[in-house]
């Protein structure tokens, strides 16, 4: 199966946490020769309408993605799912869930920032975001706007990230839940990059199994900025569990992300791509 398709199934549109439109980034894709494009907002398909019908006099096939957030453990993952069904009325209510949860976690986050002096933060990020299914970037961009802090980073370092005084954990649907809510809708689950979340080698090994027996197909073998040794790494752990290889930038925006659209290695030529499983014709 031919590796070298110039593909790219990860990346955000302005209705999650990335910074351009459906239009742009389709745009940006045909710059880029992109042949295979899936765009994954975070627990929602809002964009995949937008994005095909910018899409339907250009040279690109679309597959309708999402990526969606569970807990693990203790440990906050993200699943993708690739060609699913976007009118699929099992995965509606399943996003319905999970955004409730969502929007419920940004304002409790926006809460703890008014003792540093953001009053309404909550309506600020979602002027921001252009929508109520806020992130912590939204806030930290909030902060940024008081003058609170100078950059995204220290917004983080200080206020937003783990055990600091605005972040707050959420209960994101199970594993179970995510999987089977993209099998249901026709899809393929497949596990978004898998080194980022820092799982020792065991725990790492004992996620992939799990997410398997729940009905997962797949990892991304390539994703952002990873160098080649990590792709080895992937590539063979892909073929250990059986799994099929996927790849994708994990583009936000040219400031946010390293990686540019549809410009991250190539997957190596002995994965079987997901995309092997899908009738592109």
């Amino acid at each position: 199966m031919n590796t070298s398709l110039r593909a790219d199934l990860h990346c955000h549109s302005f209705f999650s946490d990335g910074n351009l439109s459906p239009e742009a980034l389709i745009e940006k894709a045909v710059q880029a020769n992109i042949e295979l494009l899936a765009l994954t907002d975070h627990d929602t398909i809002a964009g995949c309408e937008l994005l095909r019908l910018s899409a339907r006099d250009k040279p690109i096939k679309l597959i309708d993605g999402i990526e969606i957030s569970v807990r693990w453990k203790l440990h906050d993952i993200h699943v993708l799912g690739l060609n699913i069904d976007i009118g699929c009325p099992a995965l509606t209510a399943l996003l319905h869930k999970q955004n409730t949860q969502r929007s419920d976690r940004g304002r409790q986050m926006a809460d703890a920032l008014v003792v540093v002096g953001v009053h309404e933060g909550y309506e600020k990020a979602c002027l921001i975001a252009g929508h109520e299914r806020i992130g912590r970037p939204h806030l930290a961009q909030v902060l940024i706007n008081e003058g609170i802090v100078p950059d995204m980073q220290t917004a983080f370092k200080r206020y937003l990230a783990r055990g600091k005084l605005a972040y707050v954990p959420t209960s994101w649907l199970s594993v179970e839940e995510a999987v089977s809510g993209i099998v249901n809708s026709g899809g393929q689950a497949v596990i978004a990059h898998p080194l980022k979340y820092k799982l020792t080698r065991t725990k790492l090994l004992a996620f992939i199994r799990e997410f398997k027996e729940a009905g997962g197909v797949g990892m991304e073998v390539v994703s952002g900025e990873m160098d080649a040794s990590q792709i080895g790494e992937m590539a063979g752990l892909c073929m250990r569990f059986d799994l099929f290889a996927s790849t994708g930038s994990d583009y936000h925006n040219d400031t946010y992300s390293r990686i540019k659209l549809g410009q991250q290695r190539p997957l190596p030529a002995n994965c079987r791509p997901i995309w092997s499983l899908w009738n592109l014709l």
